[in-house]
């Protein structure tokens, strides 16, 4: 993800559905998933949450194609009244989902109740150049329980809806996300004890601004942040190069200090400039806050970063390597002390427009 002072967002590109409904292969999964669902005398209501690629976080667009093709596929059995994700968004914000990331295949489900919202559709995808399989589940918010089910295609089937003008094995590299094995391998190091070794005194809210993880290039990202008590922040960006991205504090918000119980927008205020594009080089960043109740030297030198900004370069940049040695200085610092700590980090991941 190359980070500028600009940044937009869109879909992955999809063909028009195939006028023989019973040979779209999105109909035929948005039939199965219903025949599973219990009994009612009115709409289910469902939310269609997240595909990610095999056992990992990342996405491509594929994903994207995925969650839109079942947006219009799972109403037509009038059994079910979609949940858009624009609706699912706004609860997120608000906190109606209390933090536990449902959107996201695989993720525990304690009996949440949401108004107006009974399950989420979510999955996992896998690709062997020849076929696609799709893991899907209903991730059912008041009972806690999971419905699955699994279904194959040819690669032709969807491939078109991803790239309608690439050849199936052009196609094949566009399902797949992105700079994979670099990226696995960034999130592993980035995620494993070495840069994820803070104490969780508190919880942190991050998220993207308007829900996704998955974006094309020339589309815009920005994010937010909230927590529970007013601390010392800092957002970075730890990108599939190496390198690690402070976007948070910037050129047009200097100070690490964030109040209590507000959302905080990330890089700065919601008007134009303000956003960072989507470019090269693709793949999966993790995206990460680091928060603390007391300003520290973490903090500091990050904090002094944002004042030397200026307009062609509004970010700070460090080696991962810097990273960590600066957030163990600054956590060795406080022992014994009150000062408390938390962290949280998604993956974002992002590929060509063409």
């Amino acid at each position: 993800m190359k980070l500028s002072a600009f940044l937009p967002l869109a879909a992955a590109v999809v063909a028009p559905l195939s006028s023989a409904a019973e040979q779209d292969p999105f109909d035929k999964l948005a039939a199965s998933l219903v025949k599973k669902m219990p009994a009612s005398d009115k709409p289910i209501n469902i939310g269609v949450g997240n595909f990610v690629y095999s056992n990992t976080p990342m996405m491509s667009p594929l994903s994207t194609v995925i969650r839109e093709e079942l947006e219009i596929a799972l109403p037509k059995s009038n059994k079910v009244k979609v949940i858009t994700r624009a609706n699912l968004d706004q609860l997120e914000m608000e906190g109606e989902f209390q933090t536990t990331d449902l959107v996201e295949p695989g993720t525990t489900i304690d009996k949440v109740t949401v108004e107006g919202v009974e399950g989420i559709v979510r999955g996992r995808f896998i690709t062997d150049g020849r076929t696609v399989t799709l893991y899907t589940e209903i991730a059912w918010l008041q009972g806690g329980n999971i419905t699955k089910d699994k279904v194959s295609w040819p690669i032709n089937a969807v491939a078109g809806r991803v790239w309608p003008d690439k050849t199936t094995g052009e196609a094949t590299e566009m399902i797949e996300p992105q700079n994979a094995e670099q990226s696995m391998e960034g999130i592993e190091e980035v995620t494993n004890a070495k840069l994820l070794n803070i104490k969780q005194d508190f919880p942190i809210e991050l998220r993207t601004m308007d829900g996704e993880r998955a974006y094309k290039e020339g589309d815009t990202i920005s994010f937010r942040v909230k927590s529970p008590k007013a601390c010392h922040i800092a957002v970075i960006c730890h990108q599939s190069d190496g390198t690690s991205v402070v976007l948070f504090p910037n050129k047009w918000h200097k100070d690490t200090l964030i109040p209590a119980y507000r959302w905080v927008n990330v890089p700065g205020a919601l008007k134009a400039g303000f956003e960072i594009e989507i470019a090269e080089p693709f793949g999966s960043d993790v995206v990460q806050v680091i928060a603390c109740t007391d300003s520290n030297s973490l903090h500091k030198e990050i904090k002094g970063m944002a004042s030397a900004a200026t307009e062609d370069e509004p970010y700070g940049v460090m080696t991962r390597g810097m990273v960590v040695k600066k957030v163990k200085k600054a956590s060795a610092a406080d022992v014994g002390k009150d000062t408390l700590w938390s962290e949280k980090h998604i993956v974002v991941s992002t590929f060509p427009a063409e």
